[in-house]
């Protein structure tokens, strides 16, 4: 006699747990709009995953130094006769937000969708002079 109990593919008990839909919301954020950032000598590169998604699902923006990036996965509707059983594919809107070095210029970022990667590449800016240390009196 086999002592493995019948197990239902499609469910989960520990679906039935409270902290499994806190841990499935974390997931959910860790997939969509997860980020490297890389510094190379010319430029901050940010890449980001961004599976089943077209350059039309995403919107970059930079204002006040900051780098805003967000987007949507949409969820394909099933045929209306289908039961779903389960979805672990993640769909919703994300967004985030990137602080830049002072003096960017805007209009020289770039971003490039490839293999389900956006690449979006930001020159680093001219370096300025470097001010001189300057020692402030104190007066009583």
């Amino acid at each position: 006699m086999s002592l493995s109990l019948y197990r239902d593919p499609f469910f989960d008990s520990w679906d039935l747990l409270p902290f499994r839909r806190a841990q499935e919301e974390q997931q959910r954020w860790n997939m969509l709009g997860s980020c490297d950032i890389v510094e190379s000598k010319d430029a901050h590169i940010f890449t980001m995953d961004t599976p089943g998604m077209s350059k039309d699902d995403v919107k970059i923006d930079v204002e006040n130094d900051v780098l805003t990036v967000s987007g949507e996965r949409k969820s394909k509707q099933e045929q209306k006769d289908d039961k779903v059983h389960r979805v672990e594919r993640h769909y919703g809107s994300f967004q985030r937000s990137f602080r830049l070095p002072e003096g960017v210029d805007a209009s020289k970022v770039k971003a490039k969708f490839d293999n389900g990667q956006l690449r979006i590449e930001v020159p680093k800016p001219p370096q300025s002079a470097k001010k001189a240390k300057t020692q402030v009196a104190i007066t009583d």
